[in-house]
């Protein structure tokens, strides 16, 4: 996708359509959420635990412990469990977590689950013993909830404070912004398509966490690579040449682990469905803000200290005066209309300025060598 370097788009200038875009699905994502909440699973409600013992080990020479999950689960999906958690215990028990329900509801439940499973592992297994069921509470109680969330916090500061060092303050508040912005994009689709949350989806959140810095930082990398090559351009084009040339890693990068993580989605199993959606949500929304959130924020940021600056220094440009004014405002409008040019373009120009500048500086030297030598005289 080397097109993207040719290409000449002025990513920057149509900041607000970007903004906007990701504004409307925010905004229906958390209307969602506020009206009919979030799907939550036995992991978040807790539920009931379903232990079944047959005669002889479920798992041996001719069958493993995934098989007979798998097969558990098939059994499952027929009565609307296929998102209940199947473990293997001791070689000859089965313990099925499902959701709430209750208590005839569950009773009635037991029994068609106890009957299917005799019927797809009797002649294997032998007769199934019910050992009762249990009342479990959730995995992902309030306590580990508010624990996850401020690791989130602290790890946001910690980004915040790297990135500020490393680059400047600006990138570090435009990194955590691009982060709040995946973050809510992933929780809304999740409302909006009913998705079930269990606590994969907390690590599922994690993983999109620290994708979406990565794209970030290579972006902000080459911004400043750039801004030391094209010293003296306008901010706004540094960042939209920067944006052309890193596009195409952007996207081939998103789209390889988009392929594979489709494929996990639809031969996954119903298990991991929830965890693999979010992912998908979640890394193209983290190279979309890399590119279209982060960046342009940056921008934003810029182009109020600029002004400010610009306003300071408008009596010493140029001599001062109505010269200096006009001068200024050729040298804006120029820089304005430079926005969208090409990489190839803008780094043509930045080694035509060098060389340039390299003139310049020799030329003086030849006048000081030459004022220096009549002085003596």
């Amino acid at each position: 996708m080397d097109f993207f370097r040719r290409s000449n788009w002025d990513i920057i200038g149509r900041s607000k359509l970007w903004f906007g875009i990701s504004l409307i699905i925010i905004v229906a994502g958390m209307a969602s959420w506020a009206v009919r909440g979030l799907n939550q699973g036995i992991d978040f409600t807790g539920g009931s635990l379903l232990k079944y013992q047959f005669e002889r080990p479920l798992v041996g020479e001719g069958s493993s412990e995934r098989q007979i999950i798998a097969r558990t689960r098939s059994v499952l999906e027929e009565y609307g469990l296929g998102s209940s958690q199947v473990q293997v215990s001791g070689g000859d028990q089965l313990f099925i977590r499902t959701g709430t329900l209750d208590e005839k509801q569950a009773a009635e439940q037991d029994e068609q689950v106890s009957a299917a499973l005799q019927e797809q592992f009797g002649e294997q297994a032998g007769q199934l013993t019910s050992l009762g069921r249990d009342m479990v509470g959730p995995v992902v109680g309030k306590r580990l909830r508010n624990t996850a969330l401020l690791a989130l916090i602290l790890g946001s500061v910690l980004i915040l404070l790297y990135i500020g060092i490393r680059y400047e303050f600006r990138f570090g508040v435009a990194g955590i912004v691009a982060l709040i912005h995946d973050v809510l994009i992933v929780v809304g689709a999740m409302a909006l398509l009913r998705a079930e949350l269990n606590s994969e989806f907390v690590a599922a959140i994690l993983t999109i966490i620290g994708y979406s810095i990565n794209d970030s930082v290579v972006i902000f990398d080459r911004i400043r690579e750039n801004m030391r090559l094209y010293r003296g351009r306008d901010f706004a084009e540094i960042v939209n040449t920067s944006l052309l040339q890193t596009m195409a890693r952007s996207i081939n990068t998103t789209m390889t682990t988009l392929f594979a993580l489709i494929a996990l989605f639809f031969f996954g199993g119903p298990a991991i469905h929830a965890f693999s959606l979010a992912l998908i949500v979640g890394i193209a929304s983290g190279a979309y803000s890399s590119i279209f959130i982060a960046s342009p924020i940056v921008v934003l940021w810029e182009r109020g200290g600029v002004r400010v600056e610009r306003r300071e220094r408008r009596p010493a440009y140029a001599g001062g005066g109505a010269a200096g004014d006009s001068a200024l405002a050729k040298a804006e409008e120029k820089g304005a209309a430079a926005v969208g040019i090409s990489a190839e373009q803008a780094i043509e120009r930045a080694k035509q300025d060098a060389q340039e500048e390299k003139r310049r500086t020799r030329r003086d030297r030849r006048k000081k060598r030459r004022d220096s030598s009549k002085r003596r005289h």
